[in-house]
């Protein structure tokens, strides 16, 4: 059993944000007409989801990231942090921070948002009298896949966070525990394995990701397709992941 699927003993239905379930994730992850149809509770209703644990009567660690307003209270190292460095090692000036915790629904828009308009930089190149080129420094969808693939494979039984690093010619994404399963080496990312197949679940329902093992493939093409150089992994450690991508230049 893996772990997002265990039961986070103290966690009761009261403490999760109900209104968010049934608003914004249920209509996601159930069709309507079975909605209709059936007459379960709230949490009959988690249950079927793997966000609830009928027999102890709680929310699982899946239902504590998703719908805990707090999830770092029972999981210490469940949020990101974002730190952009003036220069090319951490040992440079800091020019800022940010972190982002709370509920999965919102750390997955904001981190979206972050990337897109905080991390990106679009800016117009001219060609020549007539023509201009919009320079890129990275394509949208293929960084946040490297960090939507974080949030959905970390270990979070480590109370370290995710990092994401911004250099000045590059991204790191640091990521507590390594490769899981049948995953090695020498197969990855030719092989899938989920360490947490409730949060991929989940976050496949919200429609950031697909389960079909292409998602590392396509974000190399469309980093090709910028100009930028192919995402370098760093598979070697039991603990830790790390993901660099280099900016256009």
């Amino acid at each position: 059993m893996t772990f997002d699927i265990l039961p986070c003993y103290d966690a009761n239905i009261n403490e999760l944000n109900m209104q968010l379930f049934k608003l914004t994730y249920l209509p996601k992850a159930i069709d309507e007409e079975t909605l209709q149809a059936n007459n379960r509770d709230d949490k009959q209703k988690l249950a079927s989801l793997r966000l609830y644990d009928s027999f102890n009567n709680c929310a699982t660690y899946a239902g504590v990231l998703l719908l805990h307003n707090n999830p770092i209270y029972y999981l210490p190292g469940a949020y990101i942090q974002y730190v952009k460095f003036q220069g090319e090692t951490r040992t440079g000036d800091v020019l800022g921070e940010k972190v982002f915790k709370g509920n999965l629904v919102d750390v997955l828009k904001n981190v979206d948002d972050f990337i897109r308009y905080n991390i990106i930089v679009e800016k117009p190149i001219r060609r020549d009298t007539f023509k201009e080129d919009l320079y890129k420094s990275f394509p949208f969808w293929s960084l946040r896949e490297l960090a939507l693939n974080a949030i959905m494979h970390r270990d979070y039984e480590s109370n370290t966070p995710i990092y994401i690093y911004d250099f000045l010619d590059r991204i790191e994404i640091h990521n507590p525990g390594g490769l899981y399963g049948d995953v090695r080496p020498d197969t990855f990312p030719n092989t899938s394995a989920y360490r947490n197949p409730v949060l991929a679940e989940v976050l496949k329902n919200l429609g950031y990701v697909n389960r079909f093992n292409y998602g590392i493939q396509r974000a190399q093409e469309e980093f090709a397709e910028n100009g930028n150089l192919p995402a370098v992994f760093d598979v070697s450690m039991q603990n830790k992941f790390i993901v660099k991508v280099y900016k256009k230049k």
